[in-house]
């Protein structure tokens, strides 16, 4: 029964193609035989689990290596066959990669979900025994994942890619320790991400990446300073941030850079140097003010952020992207906002936020146009706010502000008054519809209290970005007093200060 289960498994892997992904995307036609097989060979395997589940994935001291050929095939054909697409399609994303392989039967599909899900997979590759089924795993990949042979095995990467994340990326399994990850296994892993990023496709860009954040997980860090693999890490990430506008692609490549950032920085003490951050937030700062796309801004500015609260000790903004603070659109939300503000107010000062001031400032006007428009994407996300929530939060010395550039105060009177201006009109034409309200307005009261942010800005920073105009502190204590009637006075205000700034 044991050679028979680890005949039938054999049969569900994915076969070398005989064409390299090279010359050209996978089609499923190339995979119909093999479908035909999978679909009618695997219900058969997990029959035999159901049925002698002990004798076919356990341990036995005495038999140790009888089902090591069945557990590592196993192992191998659920790392291929299990698919995210449905969890990135409740996203609204895009993870069609490797679905040209993979079942398209529902039932079959749920099965091996669950044995993703459920841990069974993560038994076979931790419980007593799962040395041995490492080894044989560690053989498979070592000779398809070879410079030579990895394009034509396109299932065997996206099942490596898998299970390095399970046992070893930024969430490790929960049961018994991972093996571990020493100096050899890293150094095969990264040699594997390298491949795969320095390849032309996008969809293997992103594999290699995921790769590169597993690698770079915050438990590795004894691992990646004694092998220095991290510097590799980065200076492969770095040349990819020209490459690909993908969202899921930048998403991945801010992620591995932060992770960087973060391993380097852990035990910086002084911060007045030029170094590797300062370099980064240039290209952070430079892909966002050419990023027109409003849902890839949105991953600038969370790491933008995070970047700049880097150095508050023992903050919750290490997990900034978590559902509890900030959205993956870059939606902060309110109680998160207060908490950073006080505790920025307690003294935290980063030198490196003066140097970027400006820049962070210039982009501004660049944000107001960008929200502006009749399309859905338009009235999203309006990160323009969420740059003056940067400016609200973090504190700047007076000497980081004198003298005060005509050009940083205009772009800020400019923010203001025109997206204020958006916002009244968005708010006429949203009243005159009774059965729906603008994207723009409705964002403008959601998360992040824009109002509040404007409100916060025009009454304690204005006098220190506009010293010599006491207009603008005139029109913070203004809109302070009579808060309902904000708007209308905001905008007088800001008219006359333009003329003034011109």
């Amino acid at each position: 029964m044991l050679e028979r289960a680890t005949e039938l498994i054999r049969c569900c892997k994915v076969p070398r193609l005989m064409t390299s992904i090279e010359e050209g995307p996978l089609d499923r036609s190339t995979f119909v035989q093999f479908l035909h097989v999978l679909e009618a060979t695997l219900p058969a395997v997990f029959d035999l689990l159901a049925e002698h589940g002990t004798l076919l994935t356990g341990y036995d001291e005495y038999n140790e290596d009888d089902n090591v050929p069945f557990k590592a095939g196993l192992v191998l054909v659920i790392a291929e066959q299990y698919s995210e697409a449905g969890d990135a399609r409740a996203s609204g994303e895009d993870a069609s990669h490797g679905e040209e392989y993979r079942t398209g039967t529902p039932a079959l599909r749920n099965r091996i979900a669950q044995f993703c899900q459920g841990h069974e997979l993560e038994h076979l590759l931790t419980d007593r025994g799962s040395d041995r089924v490492w080894r044989h795993l560690h053989d498979h990949y070592r000779r398809v994942l070879s410079a030579s042979e990895w394009k034509h095995h396109p299932a065997d990467v996206a099942g490596f890619v898998r299970l390095v994340e399970l046992l070893y990326g930024p969430y490790p399994v929960s049961g018994a320790p991972p093996p571990q990850l020493d100096d050899d296994r890293a150094a095969y892993i990264l040699s594997v991400g390298i491949m795969l990023v320095e390849f032309f496709e996008p969809a293997y860009q992103l594999l290699g990446l995921r790769l590169f954040c597993a690698l770079l997980a915050p438990h590795h860090r004894p691992v990646m300073r004694r092998t220095n693999i991290h510097r590799v890490v980065y200076s492969n990430a770095k040349r990819l941030t020209n490459k690909c506008n993908q969202e899921l692609f930048l998403e991945a490549l801010w992620r591995c850079i932060y992770l960087y950032v973060e391993l380097e920085e852990a035990d910086r003490q002084d911060f007045t140097q030029w170094n590797t951050v300062d370099d980064i937030m240039e290209i952070l700062l430079n892909g966002l003010t050419f990023q027109s796309k409003l849902s890839q801004s949105g991953i600038y500015l969370l790491y933008l952020l995070k970047m700049l609260a880097l150095d508050l000790p023992d903050y919750l903004i290490d997990g900034l992207d978590e559902v509890q603070s900030i959205d993956r659109k870059c939606h902060l939300y309110e109680p998160v906002c207060e908490q950073l503000r006080q505790d920025c107010l307690g003294g935290f000062h980063n030198r490196r936020y003066y140097r970027w001031l400006h820049q962070i400032i210039e982009l501004l006007p660049h944000e107001a146009v960008k929200c502006q428009g009749a399309a859905r994407e338009n009235g999203r996300y309006c990160h323009g706010v969420n740059l003056l929530f940067i400016l609200v939060t973090f504190p700047v010395e007076p000497e980081a502000l004198r003298p005060t550039h005509i050009r940083m105060q205009t772009s800020l009177v400019e923010f203001i008054n025109v997206f204020k201006q958006y916002e009244q009109q968005q708010s006429a034409a949203a009243a005159k519809r009774s059965n729906a309200s603008s994207d723009f307005v409705y964002n403008t009261k959601a998360l992040v209290s824009i109002s509040k942010t404007m409100l916060v800005f025009l009454t304690h920073l204005a006098p220190h970005y506009f010293p010599e105009h006491p207009a603008m502190a005139t029109l913070g204590q203004q809109l302070a007093n009579d808060y309902a009637d904000c708007d209308s006075i905001m905008y007088n205000c800001m008219q006359s200060l333009i003329e003034k700034l011109r």
